[in-house]
């Protein structure tokens, strides 16, 4: 959004702004007040009158993943817990299993989840995702025979 938008810039704020390297209202919600007071000359209190103007009226939009989740997703059962790797990085999640829609609306109140039904569904970035390869995976015998033992 033009920076002229925003009540009490004009042409020559504007210009002070941009050779200052902000270019857009976008851009000024995001500076340093003291830097861009430094390197313009303009009060910092003038500067965060204008940047809580910008962020009335910059219009947010919720970040999308533009990659298909199947592909840079995967989930990891074991022992009734769930990991999940997205685009490389492993997550810890809580896991529903049972109704799905007791499970969907419980699963809201987390960033990920994993609902364990027949195919399992991945709950991420607000949305319910279907299709995620995955993998059940139990404890070997080995690990087992650990457990029982350190008990």
């Amino acid at each position: 959004m033009e920076l002229k938008k925003i009540r009490g810039i004009g042409i020559v704020y504007e210009k002070k702004l941009f050779n200052a390297g902000v270019t857009t209202a976008e851009e000024l919600i995001l500076t340093d007040s003291d830097e861009i007071a430094s390197k313009t000359g303009i009060k910092k209190e003038r500067i965060e009158k204008w940047k809580n103007e910008a962020r009335n009226i910059v219009e947010y939009k919720k970040a999308e993943i533009a990659e298909d989740i199947s592909r840079i997703s995967f989930i990891e059962f074991l022992d009734g817990k769930a990991k999940v790797r997205i685009k490389g990085i492993w997550h810890d999640s809580i896991v529903f299993s049972g109704d799905f829609g007791e499970a969907k609306e419980k699963a809201q109140a987390y960033k990920i989840a994993v609902y364990k039904g027949k195919k399992p569904k991945l709950w991420f970035n607000g949305k319910w995702y279907e299709n995620i390869p995955y993998k059940m995976k139990e404890k070997g015998l080995f690990e087992k025979l650990k457990e029982w033992w350190e008990k």
